[in-house]
């Protein structure tokens, strides 16, 4: 477990899920995204799920098949206990950042 100590705040603890469950969700997300290259190479999608994640009142539309690739994308980016550097992993893999 992390403690993030910020400036003239109050300590937050970032606990890590364990690396093999971690390394699951890393290899999930990296199909998710595959997947995503097959369906489309439109960026809507990677905007609609951009939007949903930082909860944004305008999400853009999608068609039906690729919101519910959106659904399980977003799902796995927002799994609870990731660890800071653990859910950027994850976004970069899916984002490509």
């Amino acid at each position: 477990m992390e403690v993030l100590a910020l400036p003239g705040r109050i300590p937050i603890k970032s606990m890590a899920i364990e690396e093999p469950r971690f390394e699951s969700l890393l290899e999930q997300v990296r199909d998710l995204h595959r997947v995503a290259d097959e369906l489309t190479r439109s960026p809507r999608l990677n905007e609609h799920i951009q939007a949903r994640l930082s909860w944004s009142r305008e999400v853009p539309s999608v068609p039906s098949d690729q919101r519910e690739l959106a659904d399980a994308v977003v799902e796995a980016l927002e799994s609870p206990r990731l660890s800071s550097a653990q859910s950027r992993r994850l976004r970069n893999a899916f984002f490509g950042r």
